[in-house]
C-alpha cells in the first residue's frame, strides 16, 4: 500500500469521505488513491476558492469535516479567501496540499514556495510530513486537529516521495473529542443573574442557534425577561415560524449601540465578545456598551446547548417559550428593489431549506423579512472574504442532498466564484443561485458616503461600476451546464424562482434591479 492510499483510507475510517479538489502533478498519487477506493467522494472544483468554500458549507451542514487537495503553494493561495471565511466560523476543515519530494526542494522550482507560511494564517493546525512512514499518522492527527473544540482549519503539507512510498499502512482513526458544558459554578451564577430584574441578554453563538438551543434559551428568555441575541454574522442559524426568534444584532457600529443600548450585562453562550466589522473615523470597536459588564457561561467550542439546558433547568424554566407564527409579507408587484426582492425571497422559501446569503444590498433586508417564513437555516458570511456563497452552497448541497439550497448573490461577489456554477451542474446540485445584478460594488459607494468622502466622483465610480461592459451571468450560467433565467419585475421573478424551486437540480436566476 502506498503512502498516499494509507491516508485516504486513514481519512475515510475517520470519517472523511468527501474531498473537494484542484489537484495537479505534485498530487498524482493522490488522485491515484482516491480512484483505487470507492470510499471517498471526489468533487472537482475549476478553481481553488470553490474547493475551499465547499469544505466550509459542507462543515455547517454536515457537522464533520470534508478533505481539500489543492496544488502546491498556488493552489492553496487561490482558496485562502474562504479558508479564511472557514476559520471564522470554526468549520472543520482538512487541507490537503502537496509539495515537491523532499529531495526536489533544494533546486528552488517554479512552483516551489512557502507553503507553509501561506498556510498558517489561515489554519489552526499547520504540520508538513517529514517522513514517508508518518503520512497516515499525520492525517489522523489533521482529522483530529480540525475536530477541536471548536473546529478549524487544518492543513497537511503532503511531499509527493511521501505519497508515492510502499510498505504504508493506513493509522488508527481517532476519538473525536467532546465539547464541555458549562460548570455547575457558572450556570448557577448566570441563573442568579437572569433571575434579579437586571437588563441582561445572552449572546448566543454555535450550536445555541439550532432548533434545540434555540428551545431552551426560549424557555430561558420566557420565565426571566432576558433579550436573545446573536452577533451580526454567525455560521448558521435555525429561524422562520415554530422556532424562537433571536435579535441579530445590527451591521453598523452606531445601529448596534442603539440595539444594545441600556444593557447591564452581556452573557456569552459560545460565543465572543462582539465588536464591529469595521472602525471608522465616528467609532468602532466592540459592540459592548458602557456600563455593560461581560459574562460567561460557557466558552466559544463549548456545548452550548446542553449548557442552556442546564440554565432553564437551574431556573425552573421548563415552560414553552414565545416562538415566532408563520407570517409572510405582501406579494410585492412592479420594479425590483432590495426591499421587493426580499419579499419574494421571503415568500418563497421551501420548509427545511438553507439560505446561503452573501447578497449584501438584498441580504439584510431579505432577512428581515423572512424571519416568519418556513422553518429553514440561514447560512452568513463570517470573514467578510467575498465570492463566498456559491462554493458555500455548493459544500451545503452535498453535505445534505435533502434540502432545498437557496444561495443569494451579490453581482461583485459572484464574478470571484463564478465556476462554482459547473460543479453544481456536474455533480447535480439542488442549488437555485439568484444573483441580484445593480451593476456595481454598492456596498463601496455607502462605505464611501459613511466615511465622509462622498458623494462619489469619476474616478471613484470606476472603482465601483460594473455597467460598461455590462456582465451577461444568463450566459456565463448557461454555459456552465445550469438552466437560467433573467427577471426584471417582482411578478415574473417569484414565478422563475417558485418554479425553480420545484424542480430538482441547479438553477441560475438573474435579477435586475431598478
Amino acid at each position: 500500500m502506498t503512502g498516499a492510499d494509507a491516508l485516504i483510507e486513514t481519512l475515510v475510517d475517520c470519517g472523511v469521505d468527501t474531498c473537494f479538489a484542484n489537484p495537479g502533478t505534485t498530487e498524482t498519487h493522490l488522485v491515484g488513491a482516491i480512484d483505487r477506493t470507492d470510499r471517498m467522494r471526489p468533487i472537482l472544483g475549476l478553481f481553488e476558492g470553490v474547493c475551499t468554500g465547499a469544505a466550509d458549507g459542507y462543515a455547517r451542514l454536515a457537522g464533520k469535516p470534508a478533505a481539500t487537495l489543492l496544488h502546491l503553494g498556488p493552489g492553496l493561495a487561490n482558496g485562502l479567501c474562504h479558508l479564511h471565511n472557514g476559520r471564522k466560523a470554526h468549520s472543520p476543515i482538512v487541507n490537503l496540499i502537496g509539495n515537491h519530494p523532499r529531495s526536489h526542494l533544494k533546486y528552488d522550482a517554479p512552483l516551489s514556495s512557502d507553503i507553509v507560511g501561506l498556510a498558517e494564517p489561515v489554519s489552526g493546525w499547520v504540520r508538513q510530513t517529514s517522513e514517508p512512514g508518518n503520512l497516515s499518522q499525520d492525517g489522523a492527527d489533521a482529522v483530529a486537529a480540525a475536530w477541536g473544540p471548536p473546529g478549524q482549519v487544518a492543513s497537511l503539507i503532503i511531499p509527493a516521495d511521501c505519497s508515492w512510498s510502499e510498505d504504508a499502512s493506513p493509522a488508527k482513526a481517532p476519538q473525536r473529542p467532546s465539547q464541555q458544558p458549562a460548570m455547575d459554578k457558572a450556570v448557577q451564577a448566570i441563573a442568579d443573574l437572569c433571575a434579579n430584574g437586571s437588563k441582561t441578554a445572552l449572546l448566543i453563538g454555535a450550536d445555541g442557534l439550532t432548533e434545540l438551543g434555540l428551545k431552551a434559551a426560549g424557555q430561558i428568555a420566557e420565565k426571566t425577561g432576558i433579550r436573545l441575541i446573536a452577533y451580526t454574522f454567525e455560521p448558521r442559524m435555525q429561524r422562520g415560524a415554530g422556532r424562537v426568534t433571536v435579535e441579530r444584532i445590527p451591521y453598523f457600529p452606531e445601529d448596534a449601540a442603539e440595539a444594545l443600548k441600556g444593557l447591564e450585562h452581556m452573557v456569552l453562550c459560545g460565543s465572543k465578545e462582539p465588536v464591529s466589522f469595521f472602525s471608522y473615523p465616528t467609532g468602532g470597536g466592540t459592540l459592548v456598551p458602557g456600563g455593560c459588564d461581560l459574562h460567561t457561561l460557557v466558552p466559544v467550542g463549548g456545548d452550548v446547548v446542553t449548557s442552556l439546558d442546564a440554565l432553564a433547568d437551574q431556573l425552573g424554566a421548563r415552560t414553552q417559550g414565545t416562538t415566532q407564527a408563520l407570517s409572510l409579507p405582501d406579494m410585492p408587484v412592479g420594479a425590483i428593489t432590495a426591499e421587493n426582492a426580499s419579499a419574494v425571497i421571503a415568500r418563497a422559501i421551501p420548509e427545511d431549506a438553507v439560505v446561503v446569503d452573501e447578497g449584501i444590498t438584498v441580504g439584510f433586508p431579505a432577512y428581515a423579512l423572512s424571519a416568519g417564513a418556513a422553518p429553514h437555516d440561514w447560512l452568513f458570511i463570517t470573514g467578510g472574504g467575498i465570492g463566498w456563497a456559491m462554493p458555500v452552497a455548493v459544500g451545503a448541497a452535498v453535505a445534505a442532498p435533502d434540502k432545498k439550497i437557496l444561495c443569494i448573490q451579490g453581482d461583485g461577489g459572484a464574478m470571484y466564484t463564478i465556476q462554482a456554477l459547473w460543479t453544481m451542474a456536474r455533480e447535480r446540485l439542488d442549488v437555485t443561485t439568484v444573483v441580484f445584478s445593480n451593476r456595481g460594488y454598492l456596498i463601496l459607494d455607502i462605505e464611501l458616503q459613511r466615511h465622509g468622502l462622498g458623494p462619489a466622483g469619476a474616478n471613484a465610480h470606476r472603482l465601483m461600476d460594473m455597467d460598461e461592459p455590462r456582465i451577461d451571468f444568463v450566459k456565463m450560467a448557461d454555459a456552465q451546464g445550469v438552466d437560467a433565467h433573467r427577471v426584471e419585475d417582482c411578478s415574473r421573478f417569484a414565478a422563475v424562482l417558485g418554479d425553480c424551486l420545484k424542480q430538482p437540480g441547479p438553477h441560475f436566476i438573474e435579477v435586475m434591479m431598478a
